[in-house]
């Protein structure tokens, strides 16, 4: 979810927490509208790497602590959308730590390890842990010893539980009461969201703007189903060299060899470092997209990139088979080949233009419940529906990897689809994944040039899917009226909440 998702799930209270994160003293904070307008215009702040890494700074936290608000973030890193309910987020949480002490005390949880290097990490680590404090020098001072001795977080952890501490002092769990004083600070430092308003119950949500930062902070690569996934594309010898280079044994099958890679503890990261360069450029080939050139570092990160970015949501089922394509309206017009073909979603790029185009179809005739026309010959707009006074709103769809800028070649196409047109053309939308701002220039610039007042307006697929999912809470009768997109320039969120709020 976007931190605009958020906002209308939000009250006052929630949003003040955000917003206490970043307004300077003295700023008044207002009523939930103004409280709201702050967020919109500081997403970019919210975002900074450099912002999250000091709301999340281990200076001055103890130790339980700071494994505590790592869990928290890892859960909700793993959950579906980076949004979880705060039940469901501290049974993940207790789950977790039981299952990791129960291992823990399991006779030979260090069997495959080297004894020597056990010996000497427990001594060091044993020393750091005796005021329950850790400051950064003495983090990094262990993260390098760990490496150095070939040892996994997960057997750093097990030691802790052995010495009694984890996840606290005594291995005492972390109690509800504990949890819910970190994920409140957790949201005053603006890194979590309490969507209390969420239709099916509240949510705790971690903002996409914020994540990639958060992941850098806490070292999280990828959910393990992606891990997964990026295993499975190594060979089994592959995989036997990575187990070994980490000190683990190396017998079994293919999948025993990557569940125990996994068990672990072992990063994507730390299994690709162990193939050779000319592996990772293999790699990197097979997978649809993806650049082969570079050093090891590029190609591994590139590797990683495309594996965190995979979609582990299976498509739904429908009698309709145009509901998957809505389903994946925004991967469609982004283009995301990456998600697309490893979800057989496409067998070849060309399908994802017709995926877009159906998905679209869909959404104008299920969701929003318009008649679509029929659009005669080869040279048309996409889609379009009919006002009650026959006049048009026609659509065009526009995928691409990155930004939508508008070429004079669309100006040109579109202009042609609004003057031969039987009927008068009262809207014209351009449907793409993220908008250039100065697209809206070239929007205004096609209303003048077509001669017959044809608004232009520019949505993203993303907003245009949100209006499908969110018109009905705006509605006073049963119908959706198209006059809501009926300007020109870019529809954004905010402007379609506001023209919901007034024509629905």
């Amino acid at each position: 979810m976007q931190v605009v998702d958020c906002l209308p799930l939000m009250t006052k209270n929630y949003l003040s927490r955000v917003v206490d994160s970043f307004v300077r003293e003295g700023v008044p904070k207002g009523d939930e509208d103004r409280l709201r307008e702050q967020v919109r215009q500081n997403i970019a702040e919210l975002a900074s790497s450099e912002r999250v890494g000091k709301a999340l700074s281990l200076d001055g936290m103890k130790r339980s602590h700071r494994i505590l608000v790592e869990e928290i973030l890892t859960a909700v890193l793993c959950a579906e959308d980076l949004a979880i309910a705060d039940e469901d987020l501290f049974s993940a949480v207790r789950e977790h730590e039981q299952g990791l002490l129960e291992n823990a005390q399991a006779p030979d949880v260090f069997a495959f390890s080297d004894e020597k290097s056990i010996e000497i990490y427990q001594a060091v680590l044993e020393v750091a842990l005796e005021d329950d404090q850790l400051t950064p020098d003495e983090f990094r001072l262990l993260e390098r010893l760990r490496a150095k001795l070939g040892l996994s977080r997960t057997e750093h952890r097990y030691l802790e539980a052995r010495l009694g501490q984890f996840p606290k002092p005594g291995n005492e769990l972390h109690e509800y009461e504990e949890y819910k004083q970190a994920a409140k600070q957790l949201q005053i430092r603006g890194i979590l969201f309490y969507c209390n308003r969420a239709e099916d119950g509240p949510l705790l949500v971690l903002p996409d703007e914020v994540a990639d930062a958060v992941k850098k902070c806490i070292g999280f690569e990828m959910r393990p189903a992606s891990q997964e996934l990026l295993q499975q594309s190594l060979s089994n010898e592959q995989l036997k060299s990575a187990l070994r280079a980490m000190g683990l044994a190396v017998s079994g099958s293919k999948q025993e060899r990557s569940d125990r890679l996994m068990a672990a503890g072992c990063r994507a990261s730390e299994v690709l470092e162990t193939l050779k360069n000319s592996e990772l450029g293999a790699l990197c080939r097979k997978l649809p997209g993806l650049n082969v050139t570079g050093s090891k570092q590029e190609r591994s990160d590139r590797i990683i990139d495309y594996f965190a970015s995979l979609s582990t949501r299976a498509p739904e089922e429908s009698e309709d088979p145009r509901a998957v394509y809505y389903q994946y309206l925004v991967e469609y017009a982004a283009r995301d080949n990456q998600n697309l073909y490893q979800l057989k979603l496409i067998k070849h790029d060309r399908d994802m233009e017709r995926g877009f185009e159906e998905g679209t179809r869909y959404l104008f005739e299920e969701k929003l419940g318009c008649e679509l026309i029929e659009m005669p010959g080869s040279e048309h707009a996409d889609g379009g529906v009919e006002f009650s006074n026959g006049e048009l709103l026609l659509w065009d769809n526009k995928g691409k990897e990155s930004t939508y800028t508008f070429p004079k070649s669309h100006l040109d196409q579109f202009k042609r689809y609004i003057r031969e047109s039987v009927k008068r053309v009262n809207i014209f939308l351009v449907i793409v994944p993220e908008i250039d701002p100065k697209a809206r220039l070239q929007a205004m610039r096609l209303k003048h040039e077509s001669k017959t007042d044809t608004d232009v307006a520019l949505i993203t697929a993303t907003d245009l899917k949100w209006v499908a999912e969110q018109w009905p809470k705006f509605a006073s009768g049963e119908a959706f009226s198209i006059e809501i997109f009926n300007t020109t320039g870019i529809l954004d969120r905010q402007t379609l909440e506001e023209r919901m709020q007034i024509l629905l």
